[in-house]
């Protein structure tokens, strides 16, 4: 009878160690973030260039290192709507997000422009607005609740990254700013535009040429993403 027990017991014991490693393999895999970023510009399209910077090189690196930069975490499925100079349409960069239906997206750009004293990064979430057409119709609402909670989680994820970015650029952030953007227009994920810094400005464009900086950037931006992700959960 105590050995019936006990093998009775130990083939308890197994089943539980299985169930235990089935339910953290789960657990692991839903830990695991896809994550798309949007160098901007490629191709024909450069974007601001100012003396040796291109906005769409710079956009590009920037992105390379994201991705590699996440690689260490083991968490992220970072995945790029461009990975080389290319030229990308708008409605490639939507088709991308479409397909992937990422966690979240990222784009990338080079401020230029209000002068040349203007300097600083900027990040950008979609414009909120009324969503609701056709009255007090149930199923209007209720898509119009689903599109303002992803715009909160976006405004959440701008905040993290404004924080994050704080660390590389001390008080030259200009703020979190809501304007509405063709590629995050109608998103139904958490979407920002970060405008990294200026590349009319002389000091700005100097930081972002440098390949230490832009490193430092990458591993503020994915800190960012992950610390966001933390808190969401």
């Amino acid at each position: 009878m105590d050995k019936r027990r006990l093998r009775y017991g130990i083939f308890t014991l197994i089943l539980l160690t299985l169930a235990l490693a089935s339910l953290a393999g789960e657990s692991a895999q839903q830990s695991r973030y896809t994550v798309l970023i949007d160098p901007a510009h490629g191709g024909e399209e450069t974007g601001v260039v100012s003396d040796r910077l291109r906005e769409k090189d710079l956009t590009m690196n920037l992105a390379l290192l994201i991705r590699q930069e996440a690689q260490k975490k083991g968490n992220f499925d970072v995945q790029l709507t461009r990975s080389e100079d290319r030229t990308t349409t708008m409605a490639e960069r939507r088709k991308a997000v479409a397909a992937l239906k990422p966690h979240c997206l990222m784009s990338i750009h080079v401020n230029a422009g209000f002068g040349k004293k203007a300097t600083g990064y900027e990040v950008y979430f979609p414009g909120f607005r009324q969503t609701v057409a056709g009255g007090n119709e149930s199923a209007a609402i209720l898509k119009d609740m689903e599109t303002n909670r992803y715009l909160n989680d976006s405004v959440r994820l701008a905040q993290q990254i404004q924080t994050g970015l704080e660390t590389i650029f001390p008080r030259q952030g200009r703020g979190l700013r809501d304007a509405p953007s063709p590629l995050l227009e109608g998103l139904t994920i958490p979407a920002v535009v970060v405008e990294i810094g200026f590349a009319t400005h002389p000091e700005d464009r100097k930081k972002l040429t440098d390949e230490n900086t832009q490193k430092a950037v990458a591993r503020a931006l994915v800190e960012s993403l992950w610390k966001y992700f933390q808190k969401a959960q």
